[in-house]
């Protein structure tokens, strides 16, 4: 009997062991689940699974920047009602996402959101959405309208467009919208960055009357945009605010543009500008080798009607969907990196963090005439000008204007500026030294003044005569873009400088011999890039005496040609440099020696097999993006 109540007893243990096995079994496969979410807090970081359709755990109040950046699997997500949050570049480049609800309780939505989401054909946006960063819907390809609740306030879709509620802002021009015609609607004061990026479908662009200036990169990397037509008493063009339009034929600006920044049209290869005799985009045109007419090209009358398409223009906050027709439509910003590309910028979207810096042609620098740029929000600048005062501050010259005015005013004859920049805090360093007479109703723009010890941004740009060039001596920085597209053959960089910028020698089709000092600290993105050096030592044709990895100046390892899974970074390098990893696919794991202490933008972009790295005891800084695209998230190495 003892027998028997001993097998019995065993065989109720292992049945007990049997259920605790399964339910362990089974809350692992669980656990492994909740393994593909890193959580922080109740912040989404990073989703390293590869599902197809993704539930969010309810317990998520903000999807985090990048969290799910280059998945090229997730098809759909249901986000909670618990989220409040989309943020910067969260689903960029998810490739095969088609569909998304941002439910109610959602309230911002950050740059670049679903930048390159080019599946992306169907968005409902909640009723309580109602800060909107810039590029969100960038390089949607695929996306034509969204559909925006009843209840919404803050925002308003009209004819293949996104406003914000009152239709003063133009938040984006959707990439696929239906129509070969946008009129701006006349409520629109402001346009946003990268508002028009990849219009795939529009071919002519009406500016309302009521915009003040066209921002930086708002009508850039327009697909198919044919003609731009801005109207008074728009003031200014911003930096690089029409570029890269590679279909771009005219342009017609008003006399009321004072100020256009000289990077304004980069990379729009063949266009005119149409303008008045004399008039400041006259100047700019013939002083940049752009040609200028002064008689428009032919347009569709109701194109050119400012009225075009008004009576279908919504209530302000009416979001419902109303018939589009091609010849009416009148619808309506992180560190290193940028909400879109751009031809200055290393990253994604995110210029991520929006600087207001431009370059300007100056008009009649010695009569303070408007140069720099305008000001929002203010009043529309009347035809005569009001004198600024300006002053020489920290190697910058300081230009305080009235307020009330719709001005900001030339430096002084004679000083070459390079940047202009709002700064405030320029103008309380002046008030307390007593410099300036700064008034309740001033503020301040100040230009940072080219140094001696600088070659200047562009100073040999395109400049297909020059074969070679003397660096001096007293040189410690080769700005952006110094001799991009020029004729050099080589080049002997001298020992006192300590840093080459964005794009410093990119595409010098010619370069095929550099020389790179140990003083060298910094190399900005694509600085080498489409040249013969470069391209002879990712082909073999150079050798290296660190084998794969080229690394120059002070330890900075500028690119990589290998093809291994599991990378060795040598232990001369102190800083992995942009993009060198770009796009390597077969890593797996990297191992960073102790002497690495910077990893710069983009370094490990789109390795989207990268789980792991090892080392990286003396890591200082991990620039934003630099793990963009892979299963690592910068917040790893947040202490």
């Amino acid at each position: 009997m003892k027998r028997l109540h001993i097998a019995i007893a065993s065989m109720v243990l292992l049945g007990i062991l049997v259920l605790v096995t399964v339910a362990h079994g089974i809350g692992g496969v669980a656990a492994a689940e909740d393994d593909r979410f890193r959580i922080k807090g109740t912040t989404l970081t990073k989703y390293l699974g590869t599902d197809t359709f993704v539930s969010v755990p309810d317990t998520v109040s903000s999807i985090g920047d990048e969290a799910f950046s280059g998945n090229e699997t997730l098809t759909s997500i249901e986000i909670p009602s618990s989220v409040e949050q989309i943020s910067y570049n969260a689903f960029k480049n998810c490739t095969a996402l088609k569909s998304v609800i941002l439910p109610a309780s959602v309230e911002k939505v950050g740059p670049g959101a679903f930048e390159g989401c080019t599946a992306l054909t169907s968005v409902q946006i909640g009723a309580h959405v109602r800060a909107w960063g810039s590029g969100v819907f960038a390089n949607c390809d695929s996306l034509a309208k969204v559909t925006i609740d009843e209840d919404n306030e803050y925002l308003t879709y009209y004819n293949g467009a996104i406003y914000n509620g009152n239709m003063t802002m133009l938040y984006q021009v959707l990439p696929a919208r239906e129509g070969e015609n946008y009129v701006m609607p006349e409520t629109v004061e402001n346009i946003d960055t990268y508002a028009f990026w990849n219009l795939q479908n529009t071919k002519n662009v009406k500016v309302s009357s009521k915009v003040a200036a066209i921002p930086r990169q708002a009508m850039s990397s327009m697909g198919s945009v044919e003609n731009v037509v801005i109207q008074e008493p728009t003031a200014g063009i911003g930096e690089r605010a029409i570029a890269n339009n590679a279909n771009l034929k005219q342009v017609v600006i008003p006399d009321s543009v004072v100020s256009i920044d000289k990077k304004a049209f980069s990379g729009s290869p063949e266009f005119k500008i149409c303008t008045s005799k004399s008039s400041a985009a006259d100047t700019f045109g013939k002083e940049n080798g752009i040609d200028v007419i002064y008689k428009a090209d032919e347009y569709p009358d109701d194109f050119m009607d400012s009225n075009a398409g008004m009576e279908q223009k919504p209530n302000v906050g009416d979001s419902a969907d109303t018939d589009e027709t091609e010849d009416s439509q009148t619808p309506d910003t992180v560190d290193e990196t940028s909400t879109a590309p751009d031809d200055d910028n290393s990253g994604s979207q995110n210029d991520t963090g929006d600087k207001n810096e431009n370059n300007t042609t100056q008009q009649k620098p010695s009569e303070f005439e408007s140069t720099a740029k305008y000001i929002h929000p203010l009043d529309v600048p009347e035809k005569d000008n009001v004198l600024g005062k300006t002053v020489i501050v920290a190697g910058k010259a300081v230009v305080l204007m009235d307020n009330r005015k719709g001005q900001v005013y030339g430096i002084p004859d004679g000083t070459e500026a390079d940047v202009v920049e709002e700064s405030t805090a320029e103008a309380e360093k002046q008030e307390n030294s007593g410099k300036t007479d700064k008034t309740e109703n001033s503020i301040s723009v100040s230009y940072e003044l080219n140094k001696d010890d600088s070659i200047a941004q562009r100073k040999f740009y395109k400049q297909k005569d020059l074969t070679e060039t003397q660096i001096e001596e007293n040189i410690k920085t080769i700005g952006r873009l110094a001799y991009a597209e020029s004729g050099l053959k080589s080049v002997v960089i001298p020992e006192n400088v300590t840093e080459i910028e964005y794009g410093a020698f990119m595409s010098c089709a010619n370069l095929k011999d550099v020389t790179i000092p140990d003083t060298v600290s910094a190399i900005g993105t694509k600085a080498f890039e489409g040249t013969p050096w470069l391209k002879d030592w990712r082909d073999g044709a150079s050798d290296s005496e660190d084998g794969d990895f080229l690394i120059v100046g002070d330890g900075i390892l500028l690119a990589y040609r290998g093809s291994a899974e599991h990378v060795e970074i040598p232990d001369s390098v102190k800083q992995i440099g942009s993009e060198v990893f770009k796009g390597h696919k077969e890593i797996l794991d990297v191992a960073i020696p102790v002497s690495v202490e910077k990893i710069c933008a983009e370094a490990f972009r789109n390795c989207s097999s990268l789980t792991g790295l090892t080392g990286c005891e003396g890591l200082k800084t991990v620039v934003r993006g630099a793990f963009y695209g892979t299963q690592i998230s910068e917040d790893d190495f947040k202490k």
